[in-house]
């Protein structure tokens, strides 16, 4: 038997303040985005299961590729049943976000299927986050409910009027807002401008930002670099998904692509 528990660092470096660059894999499901992810300076990666095409079995090995370059993984999970919770924990991510959160009970639903007691009644398996059932019980149980990041997405009307509530659940350390789903269910999706500029999207994260500061919460969003990142900044975002594996390769192509022509076509 072994007390050993891998350590969550980004869960630590949000509850001492810090801010948090995060990128996405959306798409590209290879274990080697993992290790470019890490050669970039990362040292979290956030794994898309919502909108995309990634199974458990894929899962398990951007994990274990996570670990053979020391990254946290926090994956984004579909609305499902209880054991797509407990196994993406099994596995060894580090972190759950549930998407689409609207209430203080969703929140709470959400805790109650992710964390051991007393906080929750998530099953005892033995798996990855176990060591396969290595680790002595007790502690595990009490790592695991320490260690555990839980997030929730923001991105309905509902879930902003919520937010205070939302905050205020035991267990959640991070509302993130979803912009473009907050712009939807504004029904301002077809208006033009960026995904965060919009009144009503700086609107929630004031809201939302007053709630987290209130709960000792954290707020995150997706946003990439730039003046949309600066005011979200300034209104008390820590938590920033920065990039993701689609544009970073589109732009890294497409860059390449130009600057060929540029000396090609213009000798």
């Amino acid at each position: 038997m072994t007390t050993q528990y891998r350590p969550n660092r980004t869960k630590a470096a949000l509850l001492r303040g810090e801010t948090i660059a995060v990128p996405e894999i959306n798409r590209v499901f290879d274990p080697i985005v993992v290790e470019l992810v890490a050669e970039a300076g990362f040292t979290r990666v956030w794994i898309d299961m919502e909108h995309s095409h990634l199974n458990l079995a894929g899962l398990s090995n951007m994990i274990l590729a996570a670990r053979t370059v020391d990254l946290d993984v926090i994956v984004r999970i579909p609305h499902g049943p209880y054991n797509q919770v407990m196994k993406t924990l099994e596995l060894g991510a580090n972190g759950l976000i549930l998407p689409h959160c609207k209430s203080a009970d969703e929140a709470r639903r959400f805790v109650r299927m992710a964390k051991f007691r007393p906080l929750g009644l998530r099953g005892m398996g033995g798996g990855r986050d176990s060591r396969f059932g290595r680790m002595v019980r007790k502690d595990f149980l009490d790592l695991a409910n320490e260690h555990t990041l839980l997030g929730v997405m923001i991105e309905d009307a509902e879930g902003v009027d919520n937010a205070d509530a939302i905050a205020g659940v035991e267990g959640i350390d991070l509302l993130f807002i979803g912009p473009g789903d907050l712009r939807h269910s504004y029904g301002i999706e077809r208006e033009g401008g960026e995904q965060s500029d919009h009144p009503k999207i700086l609107g929630a994260f004031d809201k939302v930002g007053e709630a987290c500061r209130a709960h000792g919460k954290a707020m995150g969003t997706a946003v990439d670099p730039g003046e949309q990142m600066r005011a979200v900044f300034e209104r008390g975002t820590r938590w920033f998904n920065c990039c993701h594996d689609v544009t970073a390769l589109t732009n890294g192509y497409a860059g390449a692509l130009n600057a060929t022509n540029d000396i090609t076509e213009n000798p």
